[in-house]
């Protein structure tokens, strides 16, 4: 009997597994998402790598799964050109190496240790990418897929974005051992396992085959206690949260589409470069008026149909610096006259500024008072920071009748740490103003929804040119609109809901740091492990 055909069964080729392994890819993060997907996809290229020779296969592995990203991606990261295949080849290059990790280093460990290498190293490379290294903060993390499971996505409570991205790649770093040890146990003849006769048994081969079906068997059992404690903890907490807590009114106005677009073509010069003149600014304030009075007028119909809290979707207003107090004065006397609390999101142009263009929102507290200004903390990189000024990061604040109400700004809501802010200052509300495409409006909406599982808050995230939705601190939905045109309109408590994830931050990426290292260490003081495939055993050679 050859290796090609194992008790007459032809032998899946390392092609084929990696075939498999980009088509699911397609499907398993970006712009198209299939939950399941995400968690097979792996499978493909693990196996695809044990059975080919090392250096060659991870040449060809790289190679495929950047371009599976410049397909994946297109569309959703805002670069022109070649900076785009730039961006998406970098993404590319960085989540591969936990599998080149594992091509390495999985075959000498043994047990439940070879399983690890590749949840460990993911979340290690996921945790320093993402917390120091992108400025495009947590795009890419495998937990944005699984956002469609409530009770799993409750274990961001506890591990952050973190638990979910090791969870998923650890099933299938024991799927690929399974099909290793399946495959093992069927060969005869195998360079490094046997080395007998053909049809005769060593000792080596008795060996190998129980330890790596033991193997895998234990490492199974322990995913499947591990998937058990975490859904069942999932579940709990959503069955445990008391739906008893005063629930408030609160009202996400988008800007007129008409206004907005005659808006837009008056500033189109501008974007081309033409200085901003007098005539031009003439030309603009009428506009802006209109805008910014729809604005408030909507906000009044909001409060006297019973809203307590109005925000603006990113940037919905738009004023020139010095009209900026006349602004806050008639937005003053809206709160006042109605008593409710405004969030007003707006762009202030500053013509004497470097980066002329403010993207800010402004809380007015149900007194009239301005209370705070709080700017943008990550405009996007190339987007709009060569013209947008960055914030301080520091995440404002407001007491209000109904509880502690607080606001971020788009593109920030994808960066856990800046929301880490919310845990100890007991925000119970977090407005999140945002703008969007199409082809991000989905995936965006729940990277921000995730982000009030993490803390423990309700959000409220109007958004123009996407998905609005208002989700309370467990992450179930409240209110969704898709394109709204008008206004998103929800019930949410203002209540923080204590998390573990707010108490230890982000010790389980800590740890997984610390453990690769660990497993690093471990493999060079040991020989290749029986779970080696035929191929990988070969190149250690």
């Amino acid at each position: 009997m050859t290796e090609g055909r194992q008790r007459g069964r032809p032998r899946v080729s390392p092609g084929a597994w990696l075939t498999l392994g980009a088509a699911l890819l397609l499907v398993a993060n970006g712009r198209w998402i299939v939950p399941a997907a995400t968690w097979l996809a792996p499978i493909g290229w693990l196996v695809f790598l044990d059975r080919s020779r090392r250096w060659p296969g991870l040449a060809i592995g790289l190679t495929a799964f950047v371009l599976v990203q410049f397909v994946s991606w297109w569309g959703l990261i805002p670069a022109p050109g070649v900076l785009y295949f730039l961006i998406a080849g970098v993404y590319g290059v960085v989540y591969f190496v936990p599998f080149a990790a594992h091509r390495l280093l999985a075959g000498r460990l043994r047990g439940i240790a070879a399983t690890l290498v590749l949840p460990v190293a993911w979340v290690a490379i996921e945790f320093v990418f993402q917390r120091w290294v992108t400025p495009y903060g947590s795009w890419f993390s495998l937990a944005y897929t699984q956002t469609w499971s409530r009770a799993l996505l409750q274990l961001v409570s506890v591990t952050g974005t973190w638990g979910v991205s090791f969870l998923v790649t650890w099933f299938a770093a024991i799927a690929a051992l399974g099909v290793a040890g399946r495959r093992e146990s069927r060969v005869e003849g195998r360079p490094g396992v046997h080395r007998g006769p053909p049809g005769a048994r060593t000792a080596d081969a008795k060996v190998a085959t129980p330890g790596a079906s033991v193997s895998v068997r234990r490492a199974f059992a322990a995913f499947a206690l591990v998937a058990l404690a975490v859904w069942s903890f999932g579940t709990w907490r959503l069955g445990s949260a008391s739906d008893a807590a005063e629930r408030v009114r609160v009202a996400g106005l988008v800007p007129s589409a008409n206004l907005a677009r005659d808006l837009e073509r008056a500033l189109a010069p501008i974007r081309r470069g033409v200085p901003l003149d007098d005539e031009l600014i003439a030309s603009i304030r009428p506009l802006v008026d209109r805008l910014n009075e729809d604005l408030l007028e909507r906000s009044r119909r909001e409060a006297r149909a019973g809203a307590q809290v109005i925000a603006w979707s990113e940037t919905a207003g738009r004023v020139l610096a010095e009209d900026e107090a006349d602004l806050l004065r008639r937005a003053g006397r809206l709160a006042a006259g109605e008593g409710v609390t405004l969030l007003l999101a707006y762009g202030v142009w500053n013509l004497d500024a470097p980066k002329p263009f403010d993207n800010k929102v402004v809380a007015i507290d149900a007194a009239g008072e301005p209370r705070w200004h709080y700017r943008k903390a990550h405009p996007i990189v190339g987007g709009e920071s060569f013209m947008t000024p960055a914030g301080d990061g520091v995440v404002r604040y407001l007491d209000t009748p109904q509880g502690r109400v607080g606001a971020v700004i788009c593109h920030d809501l994808d960066f856990p740490g800046l929301l880490r802010q919310a845990s100890p200052a007991r925000i119970g509300l977090v407005i999140g103003p945002s703008a969007d495409w199409p082809a991000i409006a989905s995936m965006h909406a729940d990277m921000a929804r995730v982000r009030a599982v993490e803390w423990g808050f309700s959000l409220l995230r109007p958004t123009s040119g996407g998905r609005a939705i208002a989700v309370d601190p467990l992450g179930r939905p409240a209110a969704a609109v898709d394109f709204p045109t008008d206004a998103i309109v929800a019930y949410l408590p203002v209540r923080p809901v204590f998390t573990v994830y707010g108490a230890i931050g982000d010790a389980f990426a800590w740890l997984c740091l610390a453990a690769l290292p660990a497993l690093i260490v471990a493999g060079r003081q040991q020989r290749p492990g029986p779970q080696a495939s035929g191929a990988a055993a070969e190149a250690e050679q």
